[in-house]
């Protein structure tokens, strides 16, 4: 039986509400609070909400195993759909923030009863699925060095929380909405965990193995014939497993880090790139930026490129952080004049 976690709620209001995604050209400035964003041409942004205080930022928030001391910062972002009534979900520790259309925010806390020993410890990758089993639900790809590992989803309904699979380290988790990788026709949860990159049969923990990695991949886009992945065995590549065959081929590398959007991919991949910009790379390894920080201090996290008929659909969310101003924001960025 798939135990259920029971969820602590906080209600409150967001800095800025609502997510309309018609807005002028000028809404980030020195006033709009800010000034750090530069967009390409072609390109527009905002503050779509201030996440500042939901969660109280604690760099403690518990001891991971004997060695490690996690924060709660926030981690992760996703676009929501039908029958959620909530518009976007952002994780922050062992947190989820559901945030409403109008701004309104609920914190649900799915902190263990005992830290480390039950979980999920880290809600580290967010992504909304619908497989046949389950239905409909916000799933959590959760990271621990003890217990809290796993793959979990989130009723859309009650918010309540399920174990779906304890496979360690869940750090890519992905949706392919019609079953277009590898042509199977079945809509389904990919998500890699330390050993492999697999595909989700069922919620009695079963899954298909797709491609063997030696724990060096994180984060993952489904396209109809490739699936983009992040992997950090020699330098830090965004690579791509092609349909079928699974071959692996580098895209691009970088110095620093590359953060998969979360949200669909077609022929080319959304990313934040080292902390900083956020980029369409093609599956040639043709790159496009579309804004960045200009800001050292305020570091791009992830992001969200919600889909049609998301109200943001079009355009991306960005989850920034500034630990200097104890600040948390959402950026929507969407084309327009």
């Amino acid at each position: 039986m798939r135990g259920l976690l029971s969820a602590v709620l906080l209600v409150m209001a967001c800095g800025r509400t609502g997510f309309d995604p018609l807005h002028d050209a000028g809404a980030i400035d020195g006033a709009g609070g800010a000034p750090h964003v530069h967009t390409a041409a072609g390109w527009t942004a905002r503050i779509a909400v201030d996440l500042t205080g939901l969660v109280p930022y604690r760099p403690d928030d518990f001891m991971d195993g004997s060695n490690e001391i996690l924060d709660n910062a926030p981690l992760a972002v996703a676009a929501l759909y039908a029958p959620f009534t909530a518009a976007l979900a952002v994780s922050a520790g062992r947190d989820v923030i559901e945030l409403a259309s109008d701004g309104t925010a609920i914190v649900h806390d799915y902190r263990p009863a005992v830290p480390d020993t039950s979980g999920p410890d880290q809600c580290a990758e967010l992504v909304f699925g619908a497989p046949s089993d389950v239905g409909p639900a916000l799933w959590i790809g959760a990271t621990s060095q003890n217990s809290g590992d796993g793959l979990y989803s989130i009723d859309p309904t009650t918010w309540a929380i399920a174990r779906d699979a304890s496979n360690n380290n869940v750090n890519g988790l992905a949706w392919d909405p019609t079953g277009a990788f590898d042509a199977t026709g079945v809509p389904a949860i990919y998500f890699i965990d330390q050993n492999d990159v697999y595909r989700r049969d069922g919620s009695d923990g079963s899954a298909s193995a797709i491609y063997a990695e030696p724990d060096t991949m994180g984060g993952i886009a489904i396209g109809s014939s490739e699936l983009f992945t992040t992997n950090d065995l020699t330098e830090v590549d965004l690579d791509r497993i092609y349909s079928s065959t699974h071959a692996l081929q580098t895209i691009a590398a970088t110095p620093g880090n590359f953060a998969i959007a979360e949200g669909p991919a077609t022929a080319s991949v959304a990313v934040v790139r080292d902390g900083a910009t956020l980029a369409i790379y093609a599956d040639d390894g043709t790159e496009q930026d579309l804004a960045s920080s200009t800001d050292p201090d305020w570091i791009w996290i992830a992001a969200s490129a919600p889909t049609a008929p998301h109200p943001l659909a079009g355009g991306y969310v960005v989850l920034e952080s500034n630990r200097t101003l104890d600040r948390d924001d959402l950026v929507y960025l969407a084309p327009g004049p």
